[in-house]
């Protein structure tokens, strides 16, 4: 019996901002490093310990699982980081306010852009992006430019690969795996390895730092549940209220 657990990094700066951020680079808020040592003991008195540990190339996974890591006590834990599992590209929503952005493109696009399986976010203008100096790009990113926009579908295609070909060996294999990532990638994965419909993703919200765990035995992955239910599912009603993850 495998145990898989997904982690949405901690609070980051834009995060705390309501800011969309995509493939800039943020640091983590100290909100989101407080959650992560709230995640680190709900993770510890749950037993549970990683045989391995996948994340983002972001700074905020890569911040995420030093300090999870760190406050759990484990520094022998193999970590694996993969650009396919770095945040949506969110093209012309870069760097808006969430607020802004609703009342710049409506309501209807808005929810199509940010929301659905197949609605992408057109392209930033290149002369915006020139402006994305302070959080950068990030620099490890795989084929994906820095402005371009990403469909939902797009980042589960991206994930699926990581998710058949090594994730999902791990777990068959009886072992425990961590992914530490961003919210819309783990919307994504979620559709993936769940085989969830369009209108189930289209209402999932996955919060920072609340860990959420799925069993693994026959082939077949188990119920989610996090580890701390009634404290997370407030924080993802307070994530649906701003429009989603």
């Amino acid at each position: 019996m495998g145990t898989l657990l997904l982690l949405r990094h901690g609070e980051s700066t834009f995060n705390a901002a309501k800011v969309f951020t995509g493939l800039l680079d943020a640091e983590l808020a100290p909100t989101g490093e407080a959650q992560l040592r709230t995640a680190a003991k709900l993770i510890s008195d749950a037993g549970l310990v990683p045989d391995v540990l996948w994340r983002s190339t972001m700074i905020r996974a890569k911040r995420t699982t030093d300090l999870l890591l760190t406050e759990l006590g484990l520094n022998e834990v193999p970590v694996e980081a993969s650009w396919r599992l770095v945040e949506r590209a969110y093209g012309c929503f870069t760097r808006l306010p969430k607020a802004e952005a609703r009342a710049r493109y409506g309501d209807e696009l808005f929810f199509e852009w940010r929301r659905t399986m197949h609605g992408r976010p057109p392209a930033a203008d290149p002369d915006v992006v020139g402006t994305w100096t302070d959080p950068s790009p990030v620099t490890d990113r795989g084929p994906l430019e820095a402005g371009v926009g990403e469909s939902l579908a797009d980042v589960a295609e991206r994930v699926s690969a990581l998710w058949r070909g090594s994730i999902s060996r791990h777990l068959q294999e009886g072992q425990t795996a961590f992914v530490i990532s961003h919210g819309n990638t783990l919307r994504a994965l979620a559709s993936v390895a769940l085989g969830l419909t369009d209108a189930q993703v289209e209402h999932l919200n996955i919060p920072a730092g609340h860990p959420l765990v799925v069993s693994y035995a026959d082939g077949i992955l188990g119920r989610p549940h996090y580890l701390d239910g009634p404290t997370a599912q407030a924080a993802a009603d307070a994530v649906a209220a701003e429009g989603g993850t």
